[in-house]
């Protein structure tokens, strides 16, 4: 059974008018493994253009199922095993819906794989390559950089939907500008795909990114006083400020706690603060998270009652999840850098403070 949303189709709409050349997808996708489950539907599911719309659908039969169709054009997309509250992401990253037979690979246990066309086996392939960088023993900090430079030189050479998609997400960490830059080199007929539409849109409504100035944050302390980034930003040998976005319930912002607090016991004194706006759902969890990792720099909470997402915390920096953090000159309130964590971050902050 096949299904097209009415987002799909106004989205078809605007990409035939910039297309030059017919950009319709004819594809085939098999998967079979034990975990899918007899009855239920596997779906196609994209996001480009900000909104979720469903592709396609099938019904898994011994614990298999193939679909076949076609798409108004290439695009990012998800398999997930059902939908809404019950839905299980099937593929572990997104994948690339083109032209060609697509086969749901199992390279480990738990993680699903679209493999079989050329967008995707490049896909599939850079992981390796990030890895080889990783293993290589250079500092964090040189391995981020050698990242950025991998997926650029991608996105020059395939100039197409995975170069969008990279692109994307790419975002979390640099520039704006830069992303722009970047999506200016694809061709004529990429600049009207929905997904690079929405990239624009996200970018133009970014009130904060790397080289520009801090936005201000008001929230409650702990202690049910309000306190604004500003007023810390200003304190009397505040140098350099992380201004570090997390909750209890975030599984990677409880590995990146510990982090933070050996960052600020080793640095604090000498004017590297820290600034944490918290999205925990009650109080009672905040101060849990405050205590159990010993978080000793100031706190504040945007509100309770309110998902994160509605916060003017949330959308003043574009946040698409967290964690996250901005790294704050105190000296003009520019943001230098973006989305660093773990050993590349403590590298950042030691090239600054030593």
């Amino acid at each position: 059974m096949r299904k097209i949303s009415l987002a799909a189709v106004l989205a078809f709409a605007a990409w035939i008018v910039g297309c030059t050349t017919d950009a319709t997808v004819f594809y085939t996708i098999r998967g079979e493994d034990p975990s899918f489950v007899d009855g239920r539907w596997m779906y196609i599911l994209s996001y480009a253009g900000g909104r979720e719309t469903v592709i396609d659908s099938a019904r898994i039969e011994h614990h298999a199922f193939t679909m076949k169709g076609r798409y108004a054009y290439p695009v990012s997309a998800f398999l997930y095993m059902g939908r809404d509250a019950d839905g299980v992401q099937i593929s572990a990253s997104d994948f690339i819906l083109e032209t060609g037979n697509l086969i749901v690979e199992k390279p480990a246990d738990g993680i699903f794989l679209l493999a079989g066309t050329p967008q995707n086996d490049l896909n599939n392939d850079l992981p390796r390559r990030l890895a080889e960088i990783e293993a290589d023993g250079r500092p964090a900090l040189q391995c981020a950089k050698a990242r950025d430079s991998l997926v650029r030189a991608v996105v020059l050479e395939n100039r197409n939907v995975l170069a969008l998609s990279l692109l994307d997400a790419s975002l979390l960490w640099l520039p704006g500008d830069e992303v722009a830059a970047l999506l200016d080199s694809l061709p004529g007929t990429m600049q009207q795909h929905p997904a690079m539409k929405d990239l624009r849109a996200r970018i133009d409504r970014m009130r904060t990114d790397v080289g520009r100035p801090y936005v201000d944050i008001t929230g409650l302390t702990p202690e049910g006083d309000t306190l604004s980034l500003g007023e810390v930003i200003r304190r009397p040998g505040c140098r350099y400020l992380l201004l570090d976005f997390g909750a209890l319930w975030c599984s990677p912002c409880r590995e990146e706690f510990p982090n933070l607090a050996a960052l600020h016991e080793k640095y604090a004194a000498r004017g590297f603060q820290i600034f944490g706006v918290s999205f925990d759902v009650s109080p009672e969890r905040w101060r849990e998270c405050i205590e159990t990792y010993g978080m000793k720099w100031p706190q504040v909470h945007p509100g309770f009652g309110r998902a994160p997402r509605q916060t003017k915390a949330w959308n003043d920096y574009a946040l698409c999840g967290i964690p996250a953090c901005f790294l704050i000159d105190a000296r003009d309130g520019r943001i230098i850098a973006k989305n660093l964590r773990g050993e590349a971050l403590a590298q950042q902050v030691a090239q600054l403070m030593d």
